[in-house]
């Protein structure tokens, strides 16, 4: 009887743990959510309240927390940021938790647990199946052998691969735009109804969600497309296999796993309670093999509660080391398998970067355009992790994944794309909100060349007189000129006679300053040659680059303009 109260009360103890976890896992993903939206809420509250200071929440604060992102930048530039110093604190709870980050943090681990929970098989043996350990589980070793060592190659690649980075861009770049898409959508019809009751609610809903989830301007994304066929099938992998990008693939994960192999905390197997029911193996979600005679799988466990929760016999206990049982401290890994992982990230930066047009090595690609702030293109590359961070917060949407524009090697690096959206003049924030200084912190004064400071420049703008209306046609167009931002304008106007089909034709048309065009790409987006801009914006005398220059300098703007 004393024995079955003493059972009784530690799995009380282990279903109150069990609970813990699941309240903290719902706290973190909507923390995390919470940050993403109050990023996005900044973009859509207008130019005005966007850039009128500093970012009022650390929206970066889970990519600050990541260790994988902070040792990726480490081995790539020699230096760590400040801010991923937070995640020694990560990796050092390792040494205790193991993967208790997984379980208990992560929102991208948390969003894959839940997705894996939606009609698991009935079948106890089915459920036993999928939740046993295989050996596809040990890619994510491979994986992160790879990435740290194209990191030593001067390369944040690896940033693709980061939970965090990958959960940020998931729901910045899939969740938001097809919310913003059907939320939208389903107020404009009801505005545009005759039903009173209907416009009130298509009002209030509007008033609720101006901003965060719906935009005026839109939420588009140029190559988002592929990011969101990406994120769904990760998530919708969980189905067939519950978490099977945390044990599988996930080398944030594997990077835990590895450092807590002499974790201080470890499952103690009691052998002789044990009646082999299988219980603890239901819902282990981490594939670590709990059942007592089973070798446990310490770099699995992510510590979720449900094996020691669910047995009825007090045959499983987590305890300080020093009682350990069945346990096997790092996976069974061939040397080879790591040599492998290890090659191919050794061998594949030099090859991304062999021959590419826009790769950091190769001549730019004129759709190259950076941020405002981006350091130069190799410490860029050794720095950008993919995270969208920028992209989300750019209240122009003008900020975008890159394709092709940067070479293999900067496959989902942002790059400006001016027939969607225009890097407003005054705006800093893409800056304030990068987490690993690829975007170095600007001024405003900075951004405008203001006050004595030298003004940013992400390019040049270049007129295509063969599609421009005053040039070509012989149409009075301004459009360009009154869109330009910068003062004195770079854009300016001058009458001269032009010869259309045979006719001359008095009337203004447009030259540029380069001395004075910062590349915003606001003359491209009004351009009303809307197929392709008369006008177009290239990264050719970006401020950031010693070699990307125009031939013969920006010449200062001559008196006689007009």
């Amino acid at each position: 009887m004393g024995k079955g109260n003493t059972t009784e009360k530690a799995s009380g103890t282990w279903s109150r743990l069990r609970w813990a976890r699941r309240v903290t896992q719902s706290v973190f993903l909507l923390l995390f959510l919470f940050l993403i939206l109050a990023t996005t809420a900044l973009t859509g509250a207008g130019i005005d309240a966007a850039t009128s200071g500093s970012v009022p929440y650390p929206v970066e604060a889970f990519l600050d927390i990541d260790p994988l992102i902070g040792l990726i930048v480490a081995l790539s530039t020699g230096t760590v940021p400040g801010a991923l110093i937070f995640g020694l604190v990560v990796l050092g709870s390792a040494a205790f938790l193991g993967r208790g980050f997984c379980g208990w943090i992560c929102p991208m681990g948390t969003m894959n647990h839940a997705v894996g929970q939606i009609r698991q098989p009935r079948q106890g043996k089915a459920r036993i199946d999928r939740n046993s350990p295989r050996p596809y589980n040990k890619i994510k070793y491979v994986i992160l052998a790879g990435v740290l060592v194209a990191a030593l190659f001067g390369s944040a690649i690896g940033g693709l691969f980061d939970p965090i980075s990958l959960a940020t861009r998931g729901v910045s770049l899939t969740l938001l735009p097809w919310l913003n898409w059907i939320i939208g959508g389903a107020i404009n019809l009801f505005a545009e109804s005759n039903v009173p009751a209907l416009q009130h609610i298509s009002d209030v809903t509007y008033d609720a969600v101006d901003g965060v989830v719906v935009y005026q301007r839109g939420f588009l994304v140029g190559s988002g497309a592929l990011i969101s066929v990406l994120f769904i099938v990760v998530l919708a992998a969980n189905r067939w296999i519950p978490r099977f990008w945390c044990r599988s693939l996930c080398p944030l994960g594997a990077l835990l796993g590895v450092s807590g192999r002499f974790g201080a905390l470890a499952l103690h197997k009691d052998h002789d309670l044990c009646n082999q029911c299988g219980k603890c193996q239901l819902d282990c979600s981490g594939a670590a093999a709990p059942r007592p005679g089973d070798r446990w799988l310490r770099a699995e466990c992510d510590l979720c509660m449900n094996c020691v929760t669910v047995c009825d016999q007090g045959a499983l206990s987590f305890r300080l080391a020093g009682e350990k049982s069945d346990e096997q401290s790092l996976p069974d890994l061939k040397r080879r398998t790591v040599i492998a992982g290890a090659v191919i990230g050794a061998v594949a930066i030099p090859a991304m970067r062999t021959g590419a047009l826009g790769s950091v090595e190769g001549r730019p690609d004129p759709a190259r355009i950076r941020p405002p702030g981006a350091v130069d293109e190799k410490a860029f590359i050794e720095r950008c992790i993919r995270c969208g961070q920028c992209m989300k917060i750019c209240p122009n949407n003008a900020l975008h994944p890159a394709l092709d524009e940067a070479g293999i090697e900067g496959l989902w690096t942002p790059v400006l794309v001016p027939a969607t959206g225009y890097c407003e003049p005054t705006c800093t924030l893409c800056s304030q909100v990068c987490p690993t200084g690829a975007i170095r912190r600007v001024t405003e004064d900075q951004k405008i060349g203001k006050n004595g400071a030298r003004m940013v420049s992400i390019g040049t703008a270049f007129f295509d007189r063969g599609r421009c209306l005053p040039w070509a046609m012989g149409t009075p167009c301004t459009v360009c000129e009154e869109f330009c931002p910068t003062s004195p304008k770079a854009i300016w106007m001058k009458e001269e006679e032009v010869e259309v089909l045979g006719r001359r034709v008095k009337l203004k048309v447009p030259y540029l300053d380069p001395s004075q065009c910062n590349g915003c790409g606001a003359c491209e987006y009004v351009c009303p040659v809307h197929d392709k801009a008369a006008i177009r914006v290239t990264c050719a005398g970006e401020s950031r680059s010693m070699t990307n220059q125009l031939l013969l300098g920006k010449p200062a703007r001559k008196k006689e303009q007009s």
